[in-house]
């Protein structure tokens, strides 16, 4: 750089940076060397400013973890084998990569835990390998459609010992490819049970993933037969088998003689439960009965009188007021005839008083006796 203003220059190279634009870089050193000249113009002295070396430390990355995962076991019938379109062995792969993110001002912690974080990235190439034996020619062999590789830029290579995918791709049309990879077995009674192995990379070789191993199992026609006659109904001779897993999957319905113990458990709750909720309701149904008796005794307590404080008084008057008014006239009249008697009878009476004196309470307790006859028919309790 050239300038004649200080500030401008001293702005300009605080400016410059080191890039390095590949995903993963290789870590090391990189050396810096910052040399200056001053140019003077008809000045008797000029200045020289020293040399400046520098270094930029490229710190190790976080390497990529490539993982595959899949079902790694298929047991297929022969004629599945010998179909023209044969068996599919990928037909559930996944193929990710994650890495590492870590805080970048501790780096030199050592053993600090990251977070993981899915990166998508290229891949170089992924094999398919056979594990044993490798391929007959006449009777099986791996197949990919070409068509399948038109708009990738991924090639294949097949061979008896197995097939090769590369070129510099997604690791999506990988997994699209390798999808498609078919195994044919046109005489599969002769064949043993086959394994492939899986393995991916990038960067040549760099970083390679994990090693997925599939095995595939040949199921013939008179094992199948057996296996579903067994399912069926078991031979007598047939010995019992030691593992309940196993047991349980080819007869299912025989252990539902023998409940287990979560079944059982689970009726146990069930009963309880059960009882409970009958001993809550029938303890209501007493409280409410034995609410309705306290009320009940409550109001015949209320109803019921202390006979022994009670005391029926009864006027004899009152039953001679009623027909008092009935029979005044008469009386009236009877009274004039009294007095008349009286008159006539006053010296009798007098003369008889001073002899019947001593006869005299007798006739005035018979006459008290006769005013105080009761009238039961109008007394009122």
């Amino acid at each position: 750089m050239e300038g004649e203003d200080l500030e401008n220059m001293n702005a300009a190279l605080r400016k410059v940076s080191y890039i390095n634009s590949r995903q993963f870089p290789t870590p090391g050193i990189r050396h810096l060397h910052i040399s200056t000249s001053v140019q003077c113009f008809g000045e008797d002295t000029c200045i020289s400013i020293p040399d400046i070396n520098a270094v930029v430390m490229v710190l190790q990355p976080s390497e990529p973890r490539i993982t595959i995962a899949g079902v790694d076991r298929l047991t297929r019938p022969a004629a599945d084998l010998r179909g023209p379109a044969g068996l599919t062995l990928f037909q559930d792969l996944h193929i990710i990569s994650t890495v590492t993110k870590g805080d970048t001002a501790s780096h030199h912690t050592a053993g600090r835990l990251g977070v993981q974080e899915e990166i998508i990235h290229n891949l170089d190439y992924c094999d398919i390998l056979v594990l044993g034996e490798e391929l007959r020619p006449e009777q099986e062999g791996l197949q990919l459609q070409r068509s399948t590789l038109l708009g990738k830029h991924l090639d294949a290579t097949n061979s008896t010992s197995g097939m090769s995918i590369y070129g510099v791709d997604s690791m999506s049309n990988y997994e699209q490819v390798i999808r498609q990879v078919h195994y044919h077995n046109w005489h599969p009674a002769q064949t043993p049970d086959r394994k492939f192995r899986l393995t991916c990379s990038e960067l040549n070789g760099r970083y390679t993933s994990n090693e997925f191993t599939l095995e595939i199992s040949v199921l013939h026609k008179s094992e199948a037969g057996e296996h579903v006659n067994h399912m069926v109904a078991p031979p007598q001779y047939m010995q019992v088998v030691h593992h309940p897993a196993m047991v349980h999957s080819l007869y299912p319905t025989h252990g539902s003689g023998v409940p287990s113990a979560a079944t059982v458990v689970i009726v146990i709750c069930i009963a309880a439960l059960v009882v409970v909720v009958v001993l809550g309701i029938y303890r209501i149904h007493l409280t409410h009965q034995q609410e309705g008796r306290s009320s009940d005794t409550t109001k015949e307590g209320e109803l019921d009188w202390d006979d022994s404080a009670l005391n029926i008084t009864v006027n004899p008057m009152e039953s001679f007021q009623e027909p008092q008014g009935a029979e005044e006239e008469a009386s009236e009249e009877d009274e004039e005839e009294e007095d008349e008697e009286d008159d006539i009878t006053s010296t009798e009476s007098d003369d008889s008083e001073e002899e019947e004196v001593p006869g005299a309470p007798r006739v005035q307790q018979s006459s008290k006796r006769g005013q105080l006859d009761w009238d039961n028919s109008t007394l009122t309790y």
